[in-house]
């Protein structure tokens, strides 16, 4: 995973329409402007979310509806074997699957029990198919949000709480051992700021036990958060002396709203930069960091923005990273930013798309989030119906 003086051949370029969107029919483009159309409609977004979750609840039979527009756009299927199918025609194009399972957790040991269940079972899929090299992981998804904000509060656990929180941890241990022997990739997903510190611990125990050789284990840092510089580097330094590769995913953050309203609520310094150009700034900072530690970080940039994707492009061209296929990571959601994504394999690097799936009613939070995140990203909504709009101009449509 060194740096050497040669140079990637193939140019990036994300406003290659025809690369772009070479995996969509003129159906699924018409589709994907209709919704982003939609997205970009604050208000309409909110009342339509309350609303679909209500009718679902009432059993009014809009499921079809549902499943035929926002859902079959931004999810892969109702099992990851239906999802196999995106997987597949991802795959054509050399662009990688991230599975997601994407239902909400039953706060409760079944809950828990069952998702850990979900995601062996995609484990096993991964090994016998070699179709899905990267899972995502959801740590709320098992083991209790409670305990680990009491954790992070340091109160003591009931004997109770610390045998649960000992389960927790036996679970992602099984996740991650499984994923090493098959040979994948694990995302563990950054979750709320009152909740994340033993999170981080839970993710650096995994990444000691078993990235040695590689990064089978990958934490995700927020870089939204004003703390996250400060954490990866007192990392690095506190992993100096260990046979331990680093796995650091970084994303901007998808909690600004609440963590805001919760700081200010209980009257602590907000723990998420107030400033979009912070957060930019805190972001490419990451990625040099991370750049100049190659030798024991293998890093994944999950964005959709597309100035820090090119800047972590031309570092990795100026550098002369040659093999950066092995330990640089580019990664956007499924249904989103594909100027990115396909121009990025297209170009030769590693390139994958977080695929969620789960049951249409189940996944609906997942789904009404990502709407309302995309309304809120500045410029996200205008870039891509430009996007769109120019293919369907390209295509005649």
């Amino acid at each position: 995973m060194g740096v050497t003086t040669i140079q990637p051949t193939t140019l990036f370029d994300p406003e290659d329409l025809k690369i772009a969107f070479s995996n969509k029919t003129d159906e699924e483009l018409k589709l994907a402007h209709f919704l982003f159309r939609m997205m970009g409609k604050p208000t309409l977004v909110k009342l339509g979310g309350i609303a679909t979750v209500w009718a679902l609840k009432l059993g009014l039979p809009i499921k079809g509806l549902v499943k035929n527009t926002i859902y079959r756009h931004f999810c892969g299927g109702e099992t990851a074997q239906q999802a196999q199918l995106a997987i597949r025609r991802m795959a054509k194009a050399k662009v990688y699957t991230v599975l997601d399972y994407a239902a909400e957790a039953k706060e409760d040991e079944d809950g828990f029990d069952y998702v850990l269940d979900e995601i062996m079972r995609n484990i096993r899929l991964a090994k016998v198919t070699g179709e899905i090299p990267y899972i995502s992981v959801k740590l709320t998804g098992i083991g209790s949000r409670d305990i680990f904000q009491k954790l992070q509060e340091g109160e003591l656990l009931t004997a109770e709480e610390t045998a649960a929180f000992q389960r927790t941890e036996n679970r992602l241990d099984l996740i991650c051992k499984a994923a090493f022997e098959a040979n994948i990739t694990v995302y563990i997903d950054a979750e709320e700021s009152w909740l994340q510190q033993a999170m981080d611990e839970l993710a650096e125990k995994m990444m000691l036990r078993y990235n040695e050789h590689r990064a089978v284990v990958f934490n995700t840092l927020q870089m939204y958060r004003t703390d996250r510089i400060a954490y990866l580097t007192d990392l690095l330094k506190r992993s100096e002396g260990y046979d331990v590769v680093l796995g650091i995913k970084i994303v901007r953050g998808a909690y600004i709203e609440k963590e805001q309203e919760r700081a200010a609520e209980y009257g602590y310094p907000s723990p998420v930069f107030s400033i979009k150009a912070d957060t930019d700034h805190s972001f490419d900072k990451a990625i040099d960091i991370c750049l100049q530690n190659l030798h024991r970080v293998e890093l994944c940039a999950a964005t959709h923005n597309e100035a820090s994707t090119r800047y972590l492009v031309n570092q990795i061209n100026r550098r002369g990273i040659a093999d950066h296929r092995k330990c640089i990571y580019f990664s956007q959601l499924y249904g989103m930013s594909d100027n990115l994504t396909y121009n990025l394999a297209s170009a030769g690097f590693n390139a994958s798309k977080y695929l969620p799936y789960g049951d249409v009613a189940t996944t609906l939070p997942y789904m009404i989030r990502r709407a309302e995140e995309n309304t809120s990203i500045a410029g996200q909504m205008g870039r891509e119906l430009s996007l769109l709009e120019a293919e369907m101009k390209r295509r005649g449509l």
